[in-house]
């Protein structure tokens, strides 16, 4: 007896694609959950090389299943397909974007924004800066536009220009928080108490575009703030009192506009930082430095100018970070960490890469990919640099300041989310490139010089189970900037899995990426002992299933940002079940050891829904 008589008349039947794997026949009944495995609501049914054969229906409740045929020995890929196909065919619902508040200010916001819980009251809070018209640090709060504090950065002799992406960090260990912020008209950076808007410490600077980065790179137990320089410095002050800790020259005849992005190049245990270079020649680079003594490890020549700075992941699973940073010369490069030797190289045909690029396994095929601007072109690549998808911004709009990446409409795949300078959020399938949603807050402000030179943000800001994205633009112009106008906006995005996206590239070293580098090399894996994880995604419980027996082993889940968040000691056996318990939905890695030595290493996707 064959499957299709053990059921009733199917509801789907379609082609679908996964990888390198297609799947030219398969059908959703409804068929009895006591068959089969029970699948987030679902009865999932036979995965057998031949027609399988059913037992007699009877009584049992009938729930919605999936029968395929003819896939034996591709079972991982299977299990990822069929919670995609459930999701999109049930769970996902037409995205429509709404505004939900406004915040008017008196010009545009060039230095991106952060969020963060910095009172205490369990809400998010969003801070972003403004252009010399306004000159001010606004602090609002997330679930209804409300004003908390802000604070007018200009000196006696000059307007405040907050060009540079906040940060929010407890940069004195006293469980209070407090809000970073470097500005460039006035060469000062900023430290406020997060709660009240008073100033912390003050420390002169050159003057700065360069978003602050933040690490105990001198070990000494406390952490360092880094950023860039006008005149082509990296500045390091002390996180706890705004005190000098160093100042190195890395080009004088420059600016260092990128972030020095913190990573750890040769897997030494010492933090390292990477810079690009805005030369006024053009004869630009990438420096990497260590973080302990300042020492160059290396510098690789780009000739032309990095606005922003890089992004990091272990694309090539030798267990060491690639580098990925654009240029104005139309070319992505994709260095290795350790040396500062090519990896690959991609030439764009939209022009200048001006933004960041952003790392995330964003068609869940277990690889990490890259997804940058090119001005007009949202293009996505593979881990090793080919083409995956290319998505042309109608009229020739630009996203200058990159993307955020989230599952924003409940399919698994994580989205592509952005600004451009036509004044419209976008928001595109990380599958395939295809647009989700685009909505026009020029036309909702009234003015179409109303342009968005900025990065989203994206969270549930008001706790109602629907995702949102933070965004501010305006209208900037010098030096009769006496007319200028901005105007933050809180928009609904649609219900997902995240995860969240809370800070200018993504986290408070830089790295823009989903794909977390761990200085524990996976290359140390050990391939005899293979895992598969079964369901994946799952939202209560799923199975580890090994190849091999383990004894007295040891499992680490990681959230996205490195933290350790859950640790399974003495586990033994070839099958384990994982409990959720209190884990938000998002993305994790599992780190499995045996004897003090990695032996498996999976990542894992839990859902709300």
């Amino acid at each position: 007896m064959s499957i299709a008589s053990c059921l009733t008349t199917p509801i789907v039947a379609t082609q679908l694609r996964y990888g390198n794997l297609q799947i030219d026949h398969h059908e959703i009944y409804r068929t009895p959950s006591s068959y089969g495995h029970n699948f987030s609501g679902f009865a999932v049914l036979s995965f057998a090389s031949e027609p399988w054969s059913c037992p007699k229906l009877g009584d049992a409740k009938y729930k919605y299943g999936v029968c395929t045929i003819n896939l034996k020995n591709n079972m991982k890929k299977i299990a990822t397909l069929l919670t995609v196909l459930i999701a999109t065919t049930f769970n996902a619902k037409t995205q429509t974007p709404a505004v939900k508040w406004w915040y008017d200010t008196n010009d545009a916001a060039f230095g991106q924004s952060a969020a963060g819980d910095i009172d205490g009251d369990g809400l998010l809070e969003v801070v972003f800066g403004c252009y010399r018209n306004d000159s001010s640090v606004y602090v609002l709060n997330a679930e209804n536009g409300t004003l908390h504090w802000k604070y007018n950065t200009h000196s006696a002799n000059t307007e405040g220009c907050n060009d540079v992406a906040p940060a929010i960090f407890d940069v004195d260990s006293d469980s209070l928080v407090e809000v970073i912020v470097p500005s460039s008209c006035n060469p000062v950076t900023f430290c406020f108490n997060g709660s009240s808007g008073s100033i912390k410490w003050q420390s002169n600077t050159r003057g700065s575009d360069s978003p602050p980065v933040i690490a105990d790179v001198d070990n000494d137990g406390r952490p360092e703030i880094l950023h860039g320089e006008f005149g082509g410095y990296v500045k390091c002050i002390n996180a706890e009192n705004g005190s000098q800790a160093w100042e190195i020259p890395v080009d004088l005849n420059s600016w260092i506009q990128t972030a020095p992005t913190i990573v750890d190049l040769d897997n030494n245990g010492q933090l390292d930082f990477v810079v690009g270079t805005w030369n006024f020649d053009g004869l630009d680079s990438i420096y990497a430095f260590r973080g302990d003594n300042q020492a160059l490890l290396w510098s690789y020549p780009v000739h032309d100018y990095m606005y922003h700075g890089t992004a990091v992941a272990d694309l090539d699973n030798d267990g060491k970070p690639e580098l990925l940073i654009g240029s104005y010369n139309d070319t992505l490069y994709c260095i290795n960490g350790e040396n500062g030797a090519t990896s690959w190289k991609y030439k764009a045909t939209g022009g200048y890469i001006g933004s960041p690029a952003t790392i995330a396994d964003i068609d869940n095929d277990e690889s990490c990919d890259v997804v940058f601007v090119s001005a007009y072109q949202v293009i996505a690549l593979s881990n090793t640099g080919s083409l995956k998808w290319q998505y042309n911004i109608p009229g020739y709009e630009q996203s200058f300041r990159g993307v955020a990446i989230a599952d924003i409409n409940n399919d698994v795949f994580p989205d592509v989310i952005f600004g451009t300078d036509g004044g419209k959020v976008m928001a595109l399938n990380g599958d395939d490139g295809s647009l989700i949603w685009s909505i026009d807050l020029a036309a909702h402000y009234g003015d179409p010089d109303f342009a968005l030179d900025h990065a989203p943000l994206v969270a549930d800001f008001d706790n109602d189970d629907t995702l949102d994205v933070f965004i501010v633009g305006g209208y900037a112009t010098y030096p009769d900037f006496q007319n200028n106008f901005g105007r933050a906006y809180m928009i609904s995005a649609g219900i997902g899995n995240g995860p969240d996206w809370l800070m200018f590239q993504n986290d408070i070293h830089r790295q823009s990426s989903l794909c977390t580098y761990m200085t524990t090399a996976v290359s140390e894996v050990s391939e005899s002992t293979a895992l598969s994880v079964f369901p994946n995604p799952f939202s209560m419980q799923t199975t580890l299933q090994l190849e091999e027996m383990v004894n007295n082993a040891t499992l680490t889940v990681y959230n996205l940002h490195g933290l350790a968040v859950r640790k399974i000691e003495n586990l033994s056996g070839q099958t384990i079940t994982f409990h959720r318990d209190n884990l938000p939905g998002g993305m994790y890695f599992m780190i499995l050891q045996q004897d003090d030595k990695i032996i498996a290493a999976k990542k894992i996707i839990i859902t709300d829904r």
